[in-house]
């Protein structure tokens, strides 16, 4: 009896070794005929992309079984691509592409300056119309080279704790680093005058940059 249960045993592990070693070699064999890869970098960085329905990540190269594929890029408000390709025995695609916001533009980017970079690694010399997205991009920002702008304005509030003040001051700076900048350029408006919005937004124009490009945040400081 006990020669019978020891056997029993013995075959048990056998058996079971058995199944393992099938196992390991199902698995070389499948991962073998993965002799397919794909190279995915999209932006924006938090597009969903899916082959077949199956979600890959983003900026990574997958290896996958060769055969046709349906490729879905999308992100809410975004416009979602679809296309479909094929990839042969020991081939290689990029998914290099990019997604255009609601209304087929590129207004997203503006205000996401990470996924712009990614959008100018992406495009080619004959995409034209990112191609002009960019140069207005690289345009809006070069008002940054020129920052802080400083500007006297002859003074109407007399004196100040006996002190008298000959000008205000009209300051336009770099406002990205503050809490409420929202978008990819803002520009900071400090104006001790408290009544120089539109003449501020007029040095900007003057200086050959669009005010309508920038989130524009405003602080008075009144002398009284």
């Amino acid at each position: 009896m006990f020669n019978f249960i020891k056997r029993h045993k013995i075959a048990s592990i056998v058996t079971i070794n058995i199944i393992a070693f099938i196992i390991i070699i199902v698995a070389i064999i499948i991962h073998n005929a993965k002799t397919a890869v794909v190279d995915i970098f999209v932006a924006p960085s938090d597009a969903t992309i899916t082959l077949n329905g199956r979600s890959y990540d983003n900026f990574k190269s997958h290896d996958v079984l060769p055969g046709a594929y349906h490729v879905k890029i999308s992100m809410e408000n975004m416009q979602a691509k679809e296309y479909d390709i094929t990839l042969e025995n020991q081939g290689f695609i990029r998914i290099w592409d990019y997604l255009l916001d609601e209304n087929g533009g590129y207004d997203y980017y503006l205000a996401h300056p990470e996924d712009e970079s990614i959008l100018t690694e992406i495009i080619t010399d004959d995409d034209t119309a990112a191609k002009s997205f960019i140069k207005k991009y690289e345009s809006i920002a070069g008002i940054l080279d020129i920052l802080p702008i400083v500007d006297k304005i002859p003074s109407e509030n007399g004196n100040l704790y006996g002190v008298r003040y000959e000008y205000d001051t009209l300051t336009i700076k770099d406002g990205r680093e503050l809490e409420n900048c929202t978008q990819a350029f803002c520009l900071y408006i400090t104006d001790t005058s408290g009544n120089k919005k539109d003449y501020a937004l007029s040095i900007i124009s003057k200086l050959g940059y669009d005010p309508n490009n920038y989130q524009i945040i405003y602080e008075e400081t009144n002398y009284e």
